[in-house]
């Protein structure tokens, strides 16, 4: 009988060509885009990008190409292994792509169409010379150009920005791509300027400093019968789709459709009697009839027209609309935010296609910032904005390229302020321009609210203590924005006060001001605080109780504590530009014995917390002179029978060398 034996089991994988894409890349000189791959096994191990000539690009560890100087070169994709059995690494699969750096030499003005009927819209944008500059070539660059837009009659039609539906204003740099919105009939020319922001960059061919263009639209009246208050509706689909009819009587009534009348023939469009209208392969009219049989022995009888005409253009639209306060507005899309592209087609006079069957492709000039897939329904793409920066996203039909549309996606913070340099002990009014459709502010959340203490009604935050922690401002069913802050421990206090300033217990004696800042910088207060947030300041977050102060007298032959003598009191201002600890010593002196109240008032930049790690076994000291008077007992001051105290004689005054000395000290 033979012996068996077994092997170990073996993984094996059947997976498509690792392919670099796009097979080929055009850049301007500091303009990026990233290579994307596709195919290979999955999950893709680590894939080594490599170029041939570092001269004329560069590229990084994500395949992001930057162009440097006129030339080409070639980009090498890697995926590499380790084998099991050697433990080696061995290359497993790679591909390269093509990459050519140019000077633009001139722009042309990218529309489907030159003549529109009135009240429609149609996306223009900026090209290059050939069909490989595209925006994708030149929308990235760093630095980059500007597009300046123009019409010879701005009574015929209006030319907006991108994502002017949820009213954001992109800055001259990402406008490479506007809108035109029809207005009457007429001619008007639209021109575009292009200027580099940098004129040695050498990113236009010859010494021109810009570069422009300029197309003609023609506006025409839509046909009318009698007037706007009678017209007839038309369903528009192009070829080769379909569209189910609905209608308001579904379940009511018994519903028919039929297909009257097709020109120039029967294939134009089929009805299968259920409302399921399928286009044919050739353009052309049909009448259609909708019956509504009633239950209680009525009909309502309906006609329209349906059109079968080929798609034009394509244009994308972005939702939901986003609301700002009065006068405020916003240049990029809040970091954090959920949006939706939309995709609409039009025909060649700019009618919009109720219907549609076209097979999109979907290209980005980079895929680190925005999270983007397929949307709930057709034709759309949702998209979160999850880092600052410009995303370029392309669309265009894979059948027909030249139908096409590009719109930048610029993410920005939509909470204020800046806070990179945060320390401990930092106050921060979380601030945003963003409101509901009526007006209202939304909702504040920390997510650590041991690293910043945050009022969730106003948005003003205290530093704790060191870590990263995230604020977000919600507006329920419109936008969740967020924004990162890293508190750092902080590795100083700076004291400053007037070292003139002696303490005396005189009446309407000075007062001793003791100013503090934590931190690198001497402000320690971010952000514009509303009296809403300053209310919230001094009763609800209470930042005094977060100080720790401590006195006691520099001679310590003295055989009573500072602490008897003074009396230690903390309290927050917010109406200066430093933290203040306002040691106010008010006169209350007995026949032989003093007691004097100090007050500790931190001023508005900040709240001072001591009790952490950067601070603990650590004691800053201010000396401060005290300089005793002799009076007589007030009324209702606090007085004693007992022996006249060590710190205050009747006799002669003392050299001021020779004075007593206290010392305030903060320890943590």
């Amino acid at each position: 009988m033979g012996r068996k034996f077994t092997s170990a089991p073996r993984h094996i994988e059947v997976f498509p060509p690792f392919r670099l894409v796009p097979e080929k890349m055009t850049l301007i000189p500091a303009n990026m885009m990233q290579v994307m791959c596709e195919g290979g096994p999955q999950p893709q191990s680590i894939i080594l990008f490599s170029i041939s000539n570092q001269t004329v690009a560069a590229v990084n560890r994500r395949g992001q190409v930057t162009g440097r100087v006129v030339g080409t070169a070639v980009v090498h994709g890697t995926i590499q292994t380790v084998n099991e059995d050697t433990g080696k690494v061995i290359v497993f699969s790679q591909d390269e792509m093509q990459i050519e750096v140019v000077r633009l030499r001139s722009v042309r003005i990218v529309a489907a169409t030159t003549r529109l009927i009135t009240a429609v819209e149609m996306p223009v944008y900026v090209t290059g010379v050939t069909s490989t500059q595209s925006p994708f070539s030149f929308s990235n660059a760093s630095p980059g150009l500007t597009f300046h837009w123009s019409l010879s009659k701005k009574d015929v039609l209006d030319l907006v920005p991108r994502h002017s539906e949820v009213s954001l204003q992109l800055p001259e740099e990402n406008n490479f791509a506007m809108v035109v919105h029809t207005k009457a009939a007429g001619r008007t020319s639209i021109r575009v300027t292009v200027r580099c922001v940098n004129s040695s960059s050498g990113q236009f061919e010859g010494s021109v400093l810009e570069l422009s263009d300029e197309i003609q639209i023609l506006v025409f009246e839509k046909l009318r019968l009698f007037n706007s208050e009678y017209q007839p509706e038309k369903i528009l689909m192009p070829m080769n789709s379909q569209l189910k009819l609905y209608t308001n009587r579904e379940g009511a009534a018994l519903v028919n459709t039929r297909i009257l009348k097709c020109l120039p023939n029967s294939s134009v469009i089929e009805e299968d009697g259920t409302g399921l209208l399928k286009a044919g392969s050739i353009a052309g009219t049909a009448v259609l009839e909708v019956t509504s049989v009633e239950p209680f022995g009525l009909n309502q009888t309906t006609i329209t027209g349906v059109q079968v005409a080929p798609v034009k253009y394509l244009q994308v639209s972005s939702q939901p609309k986003l609301y700002t306060a009065s006068g405020r507005t916003l240049s990029a899309f809040p970091v954090g935010m959920v949006l939706t592209f939309i995709v609409h087609f039009y025909n060649s006079m700019g009618e919009k296609f109720h219907t549609h069957n076209t097979q999109l492709y979907l290209s980005l000039n980079r895929d680190d910032l925005l999270l983007i897939g397929p949307g709930s329904r057709n034709y759309t793409y949702t998209a979160q904005a999850m880092s600052r920066g410009v995303t370029l996203v392309g669309l265009w039909d894979q059948q027909h390229p030249g139908m096409a549309d590009y719109i930048p996606v610029a993410v920005e913070y939509a909470i204020e302020p800046d806070t990179t340099l945060t320390f401990v002990g930092d106050v921060i009014c979380f601030s945003t321009h963003l409101v509901s459709q009526q007006g209202e502010p939304g909702i504040w959340m920390i997510s650590d609210d041991n690293i910043l203490q945050t009022d969730i009604v106003t948005g003003v935050g205290v530093a704790r203590s060191p870590g990263t922690t995230v604020i977000f401002h919600d507006i329920p069913g419109v936008v969740k924005t967020y924004r990162e802050v890293t508190v750092k421990a902080s590795s100083r206090l700076t004291f400053t006060y007037d070292l003139k300033t002696s303490l005396t217990n005189s009446p309407n004696s000075t007062v001793f001001k003791l100013f503090i800042t934590t931190g690198r910088n001497d402000v320690n207060m971010k952000g514009s605080c509303t009296q809403n947030q300053i209310l919230a300041i001094t009763q609800v977050l209470s930042p005094e109780t977060l100080v720790m102060c401590h006195v006691q007298f520099s001679n310590t032959l003295l055989n009573i504590p500072a602490s008897k003598v003074f009396h230690i009191r903390s309290d927050f201002s917010v109406e200066k530009d430093k933290r203040e600890d306002s040691d106010v010593f008010k006169r209350l002196i007995g026949s032989y014995q003093m007691f004097f109240t100090f007050f500790v008032v931190l001023a508005s930049t900040a709240f001072i917390f001591l009790a952490y790690n950067a601070f603990l076994n650590k004691i800053q000291t201010v000396p401060v002179v005290y300089v005793p008077t002799v009076r007589t007992p007030q009324p209702g001051l606090y007085t004693s029978t007992n022996s006249p105290s060590p710190f205050c004689s009747p006799q002669a005054s003392v050299p001021r060398n020779q004075l007593a000395r206290w010392v305030w000290s903060t320890r943590n």
